[in-house]
């Protein structure tokens, strides 16, 4: 656990301050009303060239004022040092270009508001457009705040509100978005339609922010590095809340998603997809103190997706702290085929899923309903420490080289062993009342069953097949409703210093049953069975090995099995 605590800390310490601006706006300059240089509010003609005409005029460090009233434009072209600030409301002329919106098309003839290759400008708006909202192109330190930006919610292949390709400095603060695309209507199908849209662009922050009710996601990232989505509220978009994609050119990485709430989006809270056939990248990921409800349904139905708190796919260095999850339709965490990923003190009404390749899995004091392995998982290590979990779904032929289960709580665990690798449970709270047995150790390479509390309420705790090897089962607590440790001759069975008790009413009250003992060591358990009862049976012939044992209650029969206590 070393190196995924020096993660936590790495992480946790680096966190950037929440809202702080990445932009240098800092020269002073001149505020110019536009009602002043014969620009019209409230007029039905087209402003644009007007307007123009205003900004052109401004110098480096003047502001462009827009007072109340509703200004009509094709586009507004964005110049380096000269800021934009309107109380009015900018708003498409019929005459601007309505494009849709396409992979081979994803910027529109008539963006409300552009820049190109533009520097050091602010913009807070209110802006209502029928493509984007506010487009940069190649333009650097930009800082959009107390902005409000209203979509075409009846367009079916919307532009996104937000859109930066190639740009860097971008902050987005105190902002809502709004309404770009038609609703999502349907569980397997959506359209276009993204509050913001971050292309290719390095050093973005979203802020403080509102991001709600547009055809596609909330936030879309691709390709991109150093981006922070912090302190939001994104709901009710059409597919996830924030959704990482990646491209060829390697850039994606650092990434910091926190103290958001992610709410009835229809597809997950946070998707980031890397599925490729290349090794799990390494994105250094920050998803903390989140709260997600409701994401996955569109109409109360339930859409492909829908993780709560993450979907993470192919990509490693991932921490996920301190999140919170409600209600969501899929699990709160789904890991297919990644690195090393942290999940630290997380809550969730739902489940932990693993599937594919793994290198690293540490689960450590999170409270989830289950945690369940897929049948085609391969994994290097997988740590759950300090959790407080339902049960464990382990389906047979998976693999893991080093899983190590300790000091959980299961409330209604049944844990079947049938895999690869070594597997420890120790200092486990196990509780057990399904007819399946707690523990069924079929195949592990010298599993370990160490100083757990086990209860097992309407069946075996531990069963131990032929097919085990040199398993331990040493200083358990087990209560247990019928045989409560039963081998079926597997081979060099170690059980030691465990406190057994059997529970009245089983069919076989047992408190430990062999059938052909194969080189068994039993030492120093102490059996509490039901009086008058057989409480430790042999079945058959074999070799056991008996010292110190302990029968406080109930009576033992070897059979015909050898039994030395060397």
């Amino acid at each position: 656990m070393i190196r995924s605590f020096h993660l936590l800390l790495l992480f946790v310490f680096a966190l950037p301050q929440m809202g702080n601006s990445q932009t240098d706006t800092s020269k002073a300059g001149h505020t110019i009303n536009v009602l002043e240089l014969g620009v019209s509010a409230n007029s039905a003609h087209d402003q644009t060239e007007a307007i123009q005409h205003v900004i052109d005029l401004a110098t480096e460090g003047d502001t462009v004022f827009f007072p109340e009233g509703k200004y009509l434009v094709r586009t507004i072209l964005l110049r380096s040092g000269v800021s934009i600030h309107a109380e009015g409301i900018i708003k498409h002329h019929e005459s601007a270009k309505a494009g849709e919106y396409s992979i081979e098309k994803q910027n529109s003839p008539n963006p409300l508001i552009m820049g190109q290759g533009v520097e050091n400008v602010c913009i807070s708006i209110k802006g209502e457009s029928k493509n984007e909202g506010i487009y940069l192109l190649k333009s650097h330190q930009i800082h959009i705040y107390n902005t409000e930006l209203t979509g075409d919610s009846t367009k079916l292949r919307a532009f996104p509100g937000i859109m930066t390709f190639q740009s860097s400095g971008i902050e987005i603060a105190n902002t809502k978005i709004h309404h770009f695309g038609m609703p999502r209507t349907e569980t397997h199908s959506y359209q276009p339609g993204t509050g913001i849209r971050i292309m290719s662009s390095n050093t973005v922050s979203i802020h403080s922010s509102e991001i709600y009710k547009n055809g596609e996601n909330g936030v879309f990232i691709h390709g991109s590095r150093k981006v922070e989505v912090l302190n939001n509220v994104i709901h009710h978009n059409g597919m996830s809340a924030i959704q990482v994609a990646f491209g060829s050119s390697g850039k994606e990485k650092d990434y910091n998603f926190s103290n958001n709430i992610l709410d009835e989006n229809a597809s997950d809270a946070i998707d980031i997809n890397n599925r490729s056939k290349e090794k799990a990248k390494d994105i250094e990921c920050v998803i903390t103190k989140n709260i997600t409800c409701g994401n996955g349904f569109v109409k109360n139905k339930s859409t492909p997706d829908g993780s709560g708190i993450a979907t993470l796919i192919n990509v490693s260095n991932v921490l996920i702290w301190k999140n919170e999850a409600y209600g969501n339709n899929r699990p709160a965490i789904y890991v297919e085929s990644c690195g090393l990923v942290l999940a630290k003190e997380n809550w969730a009404d739902n489940q932990v899923e693993v599937t594919l390749d793994l290198e690293e899995l540490h689960l450590d004091s999170n409270r989830f309903s289950s945690v369940n392995l897929i049948a085609n998982t391969r994994a290097k290590k997988i740590h759950l420490t300090d959790n407080e979990l339902g049960s464990l779904s382990l389906p047979n032929d998976i693999k893991v080289e080093e899983f190590l289960i300790e000091n959980n709580s299961f409330s209604h665990a049944s844990f079947n062993l049938n895999m690869k690798g070594k597997v420890e449970l120790v200092g486990n709270k196990i509780k057990n009342s399904s007819g399946n047995p707690t523990i069924l150790i079929t195949k592990a390479d010298n599993a370990l069953v160490k100083n757990n509390e086990i209860l097992s309420q309407n069946s075996s705790a531990i069963i131990i097949r032929n097919t085990a090897t040199k398993i331990q089962i040493i200083g358990n607590e087990i209560k247990s409703f019928n045989t409560a440790i039963f081998d079926d001759n597997s081979k060099k069975l170690e059980v030691k210093n465990n406190k057994i008790t059997s529970i009245l009413g089983g069919k076989q009250n047992q408190a430990f049953r062999s059938h052909y003992p194969n080189k068994l060591t039993m030492e120093g358990n102490e059996y509490r069975g039901i009086a008058n009862t057989e409480t430790v049976v042999f079945v058959g012939k074999g070799k056991a090995t008996l010292k110190n044992e302990k029968l406080i209650s109930g009576t033992a029969n070897y059979g015909g099995v050898e039994i030395s206590e060397n």
